[in-house]
């Protein structure tokens, strides 16, 4: 999804209006890292917690659950279409197509991922707009009044609202992102100080397997 904005007024004294984040283009997020506040409500159930988002551009990131005293609960790593659920406590893991995940970890959310992260439509001059995407289909994006990316949705009813946009680095992010699903479910993710363009370690997004038994991702039937 993310596109770069940077902070456009200077600071003034109490007569002067405070500064305002305008969008500008021309530069790329490439990666984003960070602590991250989980919520996931599913047909099957609901689950939240604290976590670390790592995303590389344009279709890599990793997700890891963390418990209160810093052990890692679970982890989703997920490269196009491939995506791997650990659970180190068990020393187990699923392997499949996003399109294998059961309910209770939201089927259709994470194969969405993608299309929620892209860098932001033009703004202007309307503040609705439709697009029409390689595949055919039109996407609808609605604009706040400064240009930033309110909310979007696509043909197939899945929506996605962009909010709380703040200063990291000079780049302006949506500190809440919250995606619904078409089939009813919901993610929402609350960023705490992320880090935007920093490396990534190849082994974050490739974690050593050794001592996990790998399964099948439709064998996967939860904790």
């Amino acid at each position: 999804y993310i596109l770069v904005f940077i902070l456009f007024l200077l600071f003034g004294c109490a007569t002067i209006p405070a500064p305002q984040v305008q969008p500008v283009r021309g530069i790329e997020i490439e990666t984003l890292q960070g602590s991250v506040a989980v919520s996931l409500d599913t047909k099957a159930g609901k689950m939240g917690g604290q976590g670390v988002l790592f995303y590389k551009r344009a279709d890599q990131f990793r997700l890891s659950l963390i418990a209160p005293f810093g052990q890692v609960i679970m982890d989703i790593i997920v490269k196009g279409d491939d995506l791997l659920c650990l659970i180190p406590s068990r020393n187990k893991g699923w392997r499949g197509s996003t399109g294998d995940l059961p309910e209770s970890l939201g089927v259709r959310i994470w194969p969405l991922m993608r299309w929620v992260l892209e860098p932001p439509r033009i703004a202007g001059p309307a503040l609705v707009r439709d697009f029409e995407r390689l595949d055919g289909t039109v996407e609808k994006v609605y604009f706040e009044a400064n240009g930033f990316v309110q909310k979007k949705s696509n043909a197939f009813g899945d929506e996605v609202v962009y909010s709380d946009y703040r200063v990291v680095a000079g780049v302006a992010l949506p500190n809440i992102i919250d995606v619904a699903t078409s089939d009813g479910s919901r993610l929402k993710l609350t960023f705490d100080e992320p880090e935007i363009n920093q490396p990534i370690d190849e082994g974050i997004m490739n974690p050593l397997l050794d001592g996990f038994e790998i399964l099948p991702l439709k064998e996967f039937r939860g904790f």
